[in-house]
């Protein structure tokens, strides 16, 4: 659960620190691959919760 709020308070701090007008690309792919991890958290979570 930790692990979860950790990589949704990043993909938060990573979007507003990283200047989408410098290079929208890298802003786009990182926010991006920290979204996919935080998916992949949830979703590991809500599995666990079923098989318990």
């Amino acid at each position: 659960m930790v692990l979860t709020l950790a990589l949704f308070g990043a993909t938060t701090w990573s979007a507003l620190q990283q200047p989408l007008a410098r290079n929208p690309d890298a802003h786009h792919r990182l926010t991006g691959a920290l979204l996919t991890l935080s998916l992949t958290a949830v979703a590991a979570l809500i599995t666990a919760a079923l098989v318990i």
